[in-house]
């Protein structure tokens, strides 16, 4: 029985599930929306939402140039990104959560994920979703730019 035993186990042990939903969490951090099974995207819901929540939780010390800054804004601003840095390894990525993805969702009381589901994968069958940023940044500026062009050559 599995009793009080919280989270899926994706058949792997713990070292491996760990690193696992880090690279997968970093991986949506990065691209802001990313193709996986069902139950993985389940799992780095949580995740990602904790390691977002880390980044806007600093509201107006993200926007602030890092000089102005006194002692108790640059703790807290350190204490949120080691914190953040338990899930996302990463630098570069963990750069962009403090500085694009974090000011994005300032105010936002929680839900920065959504979980689309696409249907089954061709090999295995198994259930695939896609699981992006509530609010995307410049990736959905082109691609609406996209659609407007489409739009207006059928006219």
């Amino acid at each position: 029985m599995r009793h009080q035993k919280a989270g899926r186990t994706l058949s792997r042990k713990s070292g491996p599930r760990r690193a696992l939903l880090s690279n997968l969490t970093q991986a949506l951090i990065e691209y802001e929306r990313i193709e996986t099974t069902d139950a993985k995207a389940k799992e780095i819901r949580g995740l990602a939402d904790r390691a977002i929540n880390w980044a806007a939780s600093l509201g107006d010390i993200l926007t602030k140039d890092e000089d102005k800054l006194d002692a108790e804004d640059k703790a807290r601003k350190l204490h949120a990104m080691r914190m953040a840095r338990r899930v996302v390894k990463n630098p570069v990525v963990l750069h962009k959560l403090f500085n694009e993805v974090g000011p994005r969702f300032v105010g936002r009381p929680g839900g920065f994920t959504r979980i689309i589901k696409k249907g089954f994968r061709h090999g295995d069958a198994a259930p695939v979703s896609i699981i992006e940023l509530v609010e995307r940044g410049e990736a959905e500026a082109p691609a609406a730019g996209k659609k407007a062009a489409t739009e207006a050559r059928a006219e």
